[in-house]
C-alpha cells in the first residue's frame, strides 16, 4: 500500500516557496512597519474567492532541466484545495484534496484513496502550504516568526523585512523578505538554517494583475547557496472568482460510503 508520506515527497521540490498574492495599491514604503507590511500581505487574499491555475515545476541540474512536473491547482476559500498531476505520465491523474484539516490522496495507478488528519500538524508540516497559503482558513508559517523592518542604505521601492523564530515551531533560523512597495508582490526571499547558512534564495518575477483582482508573480526561481538555479515554477491559465463548486473537492471514495 502506498502511504501519504511517500506521495508527499513529490512536493519537496517546491516546499520552500510560498505563493504570496498582492493588493493592487500600496502606501509609500517609508510609512509601514514590519507588522503592517505582514498584515497587508495577509489581507491581500481577501478579494479572492477561488483560484484555478496550471503550475509547472522544472528542476535544474548543472544548468539544465532534469525533471518537469505539471499540475492543475484549484483553491476555494476558506480552506479547500485540489491539486491534480498532469505530467509526467506516471503521475498523471494523482490527486490531493485538502478540506479543512482532512487530506485525501488518490493514487491513479492503483485506484486507491488515502486519508490523513492534518489537525496536529504545524504550518511547516502542512502539505502543499506554498499553494494553500492564500486560503484564509490556513495558518501561515510566517506566524512563527517575529519580524523587523530593515532600512537598506540605498533608496528603494521595496520593503525589506527580517524574521527570527518566535516559537519552537519555526523551522528556519531566520528569513528575509523583499516586497514591492507599489503592488505588495514579493520580490525576493532568503531562507537560512539555524546556523545562519543560506538554504534557498527565491526570486519572484513576471508580476501580473490577474482578472483585475490581485497582482501575482507568475514565475518563481529558486537558487541554492552557491547561486545555482534549482527550480523554476510558473503559473499559467489562471482564473479567479469563477464560482468553483464545492463538489470539485469531494472525495469519490467518501461519497460512495
Amino acid at each position: 500500500m502506498i502511504g501519504w508520506r511517500q506521495f508527499a515527497v513529490l512536493q519537496s521540490v517546491v516546499l520552500l516557496t510560498l505563493l504570496t498574492l498582492a493588493l493592487p495599491n500600496a502606501v509609500a514604503a517609508a510609512s509601514l512597519t514590519a507588522t503592517e507590511i505582514l498584515n497587508s500581505l495577509e489581507s491581500a487574499t481577501n478579494p479572492i474567492e477561488d483560484l484555478t491555475a496550471t503550475i509547472t515545476v522544472q528542476t535544474y541540474k548543472n544548468g539544465d532541466v532534469s525533471f518537469t512536473q505539471q499540475m492543475r491547482l484549484i483553491l476555494k476559500q476558506p480552506d479547500k484545495m485540489k491539486q491534480e498531476y498532469l505530467a509526467p505520465d506516471y503521475l498523471e491523474g494523482n490527486i490531493t484534496l485538502v478540506v479543512g484539516d482532512t487530506m485525501w490522496i488518490y493514487i491513479a495507478v492503483t485506484d486507491q484513496w488515502f486519508k490523513k488528519d492534518l489537525a496536529d500538524l504545524s504550518p511547516a508540516e502542512q502539505p502543499w502550504l506554498m499553494f494553500r497559503n492564500i486560503l484564509s482558513g490556513v495558518r501561515s508559517e510566517l506566524d512563527d516568526y517575529t519580524f523587523t523592518r530593515i532600512d537598506d542604505s540605498e533608496a528603494s521601492d521595496v520593503y525589506h523585512i527580517r524574521g527570527t523564530p518566535a516559537n519552537d515551531a519555526a523551522v528556519y533560523g531566520s528569513l528575509e523578505v523583499w516586497v514591492d512597495a507599489d503592488t505588495f508582490t514579493p520580490v525576493r526571499r532568503l531562507l537560512y538554517d539555524m546556523d545562519g547558512e543560506l538554504l534557498v534564495d527565491a526570486r519572484f518575477l513576471d508580476k501580473t494583475l490577474v482578472d483585475d483582482v490581485v497582482t501575482m508573480p507568475l514565475r518563481i526561481e529558486t537558487y541554492n547557496a552557491d547561486g545555482e538555479l534549482q527550480n523554476v515554477i510558473t503559473y499559467t491559465k489562471i482564473a479567479l472568482n469563477t464560482g468553483v463548486s464545492d463538489a470539485v473537492f469531494s472525495c469519490l471514495e467518501e461519497s460512495n460510503d
